[in-house]
């Protein structure tokens, strides 16, 4: 019975063209799958919650009969759609509320249910939501689950129920910035490694070339270092640079190329040749002549490409 006057709530509350696509109805739980292109918004829930508990407390007889499959539908029944239905059906109906085809087992009247309470909506599929309660004495059980967290969370914080939502806020506004400081610390110990890594910048022919890896730097800083060190070696001087920006994130990887002006004059081309890098780490990127940067998703294949890289240019400088 609960189910079905939540069907009916989702047709005046959300629209009346919804229709069930599946459902379980347990002893203490349902779960109603139903039509709807976009999620069903909070002020919603409650307006649907609010509703149906009105329905009960009105305390609605209901009103089961079996009758002709036609005059069910005449009389404005609902049918599952996909459903077959023989010649004479079972109708259960709730005045003024909710009418519908149903074989299974229901109260004689709403008052009966006590009360209703949503506990989650979601999606389960492309243009399908779901609607999770419980009802009844199961009521409860929710209630006293709900409680045990929120006197848990309060002993934690030391807080009461209302303050445990501001509290934890302000302890993610506080994660985000220690997240941040550390971070920028990481990208800083990184970036002074980059300078010490100056020394180890290869002669080939009357070039510098220097290919090295550099994890937790972000793509921007890390463009910028291999500017700077092209600037530091000399307008000969090639930088690749490449790496894991964030430690916690192994499917993304960063590329720069940096090539000193004298070699773009040759023709040497960073944009292209770091996209071409990048692609052996599955994926792309390129940009300016003399400064470029690209991204992967493949870390594994990092290392590798700085090598294949490396073996490029000393090729094209030699």
């Amino acid at each position: 019975t609960a189910t079905h006057l939540l069907q009916a709530a989702l047709k005046r509350v959300i629209d009346p063209s919804i229709s069930q696509a599946g459902s379980l109805v347990d002893f203490d739980r349902l779960r109603f799958d139903f039509n709807s292109p976009q999620m069903i918004a909070n002020a919603e829930l409650e307006s649907l919650e609010k509703l149906i508990n009105d329905w009960i407390i009105e305390a609605h007889p209901l009103q089961v009969q079996d009758m002709n499959i036609e005059e069910a539908k005449a009389a404005g029944a609902i049918a599952m759609f996909g459903e077959k239905y023989g010649d004479m059906v079972r109708v259960v109906n709730v005045p003024d509320v909710s009418m519908e085809l149903c074989g299974g087992t229901h109260v004689a009247n709403t008052a009966e249910i006590g009360v209703f309470k949503i506990v989650s909506e979601s999606g389960v599929a492309a243009g399908v939501r779901r609607i999770e309660a419980v009802a009844g004495p199961a009521i409860l059980d929710y209630l006293n689950e709900r409680d045990l967290i929120v006197s848990e969370l309060g002993e934690r914080f030391k807080a009461q129920p209302t303050e445990i939502v501001g509290r934890v806020v302000g302890l993610q506004s506080e994660i985000r910035v220690i997240e941040k400081e550390l971070f920028k610390a990481r990208e800083d110990l990184a970036l002074a490694k980059v300078k010490a890594l100056m020394t180890d910048a290869k002669l080939v022919g009357n070039n510098r070339l220097l290919v090295t890896r550099l994890d937790g730097v972000a793509g921007n800083a890390l463009k910028s270092a291999a500017k700077d060190m092209v600037d530091n070696l000399g307008s000969r001087a090639v930088v690749v640079l490449g790496g894991i920006p964030d430690p916690n994130d192994d499917h993304k990887v960063t590329f720069v190329a940096a090539f000193g002006v004298d070699l773009v004059a040759q023709g040497l081309h960073a944009g292209k040749f770091i996209g071409d890098i990048a692609r052996r780490c599955g994926g792309g990127g390129g940009g300016r002549p003399n400064l470029a940067q690209a991204g992967g998703r493949d870390s594994s294949a990092l290392n590798g490409s700085l090598d294949f890289a490396r073996e490029e240019l000393i090729s094209a400088l030699s």
